[in-house]
Parts: C-alpha cells; structure tokens; sequence
C-alpha cells in the first residue's frame, strides 16, 4: 500500500522537485533540528519541539518527513553538499597554470583556509553533526542509512580533492579516501577540544589541516 508520503515523493519527481515554499518549509524545519540537536541531542528533542521552533504544526513536519531519523539523514546529506560547495570554492583558488610563486604548500594552505571560512560558526552547529553520528550509533536502523549518506559525501569529496591535486602536479602517497578520513578525524577533534576550552573556533585548525594535508602529497607544480 502506497503511504501518503510515498505518493508526495511521487508527484515531486513527476514535477521535477519539491516547490520553492516546500523547500523553504523542508529548510527551516532542519534548521530547527539542528539547533535543538546541538542544545539538547537528538533524543532530547522533540517532533513537536522541532516544529515549534520552526513555527510549524506537526502536519507540516510528517508532509516532509516520515521521520525524525529521516530528518537526521537530511540534515546531513545537505551538509555533504554545502562540503562540497566549500571545497569547489576551496579548488577556484588554485589557478589553472600555477606560476614559479605558487608552491604547493603555499596552495594548499590557501585552499584549506577557503574551506575551513564556509564551514559552520555556531557551536549548535558543529555539536549537532557530533550528536547525529552518536544518535547513529545509538540506533541500528539508522546506521546503514547514516553509512550510505557519509561513504557518498566522502566519495564526493575524495573526488575534488584529486582534482585540485591533478592542478598542482601532486599526488597522494596513500588513497585519498583515506586521507580524506583523516583530514575528518582531525577535524573533529581539533573543533571538540575548541569547544572544551570554550574557544568559539580553533586558531590553529587550517595550519593543523594543511601540515597533515601535506604529509601526505608528493609532487609541485
């Protein structure tokens, strides 16, 4: 039996997407989530607090999503693509045909410094992508959902990071998949200490990046 859900998926592929006020709706219905993620973690927050700090009724919110995992599993596929819009900016910087100053390391740190300036400023922010990956933990039906949006970001991203390297003339020394895990790895870190300390952002995170970026590239242009 088809689900009214279902059948709204339906009608949208049929008329090429979801309208601009849907879109609108499905937007400040994460936003939403995420802050209360950050404030609260998954568990502690509500549909019906979600809905209300967006300014919406539950029927908006079940129009949109089955789900409240459904929801988590949105909010993070749309920060895979604002990953990579950050890394399509980062890659712009580096010119076409590299002249004799632009060394390979002076680039890379230009790039990383682009990136790291699109990510998010708000602590609800960067403990809401925290608190999805230990709800993900949390829940085994939640995982391979989770693990099949994470290992396409990831694929997306190790893509663009081989095209800037392919503009510098460099290569890796290991898979990128893997450096890409890596630059993540500490990535986090470097932001959940941050926040520990009560830093509003780490000072020291595009430098860190780099270095280990670096590492592991052979090569100059």
């Amino acid at each position: 039996m088809t689900t009214i859900r279902e059948a709204q998926r339906g009608a949208q592929q049929r008329s090429g997407g979801p309208s601009a006020r849907r879109q609108a709706t499905r937007q400040r219905l994460m936003d939403a989530a995420v802050e209360l993620f950050g404030e609260r973690g998954v568990l502690g927050a509500s549909v019906e607090e979600i809905c209300e700090r967006a300014g919406f009724t539950r029927g908006a919110f079940y129009s949109n999503f089955e789900s409240k995992d459904e929801l988590c599993l949105d909010v993070l596929r749309r920060k895979g693509e604002q990953y990579l819009t950050a890394m399509q900016a980062a890659i712009e910087v580096i010119p076409d045909v590299p002249g004799p100053a632009d060394g390979t390391e002076r680039l890379i740190r230009d790039a990383v410094a682009v990136f790291l300036e699109a990510q998010p400023k708000k602590v609800a922010e960067l403990v809401s992508m925290m608190e999805l990956r230990l709800h993900a933990l949390r829940t085994p039906g939640l995982r391979e959902g989770w693990l099949a949006v994470h290992e396409g970001i990831s694929a997306s991203v190790s893509g663009l990071l081989e095209i800037a390297l392919a503009r510098v003339g460099a290569t890796l020394t290991i898979p990128t998949p893997q450096v890409i895990e890596l630059l993540g790895a500490v990535y986090e870190n470097t932001v959940s200490l941050s926040l520990l300390r009560g830093e509003s952002r780490p000072s020291d995170l595009a430098e860190q990046l780099a270095a280990l970026l670096d590492a592991f590239i052979v090569g100059d242009c």
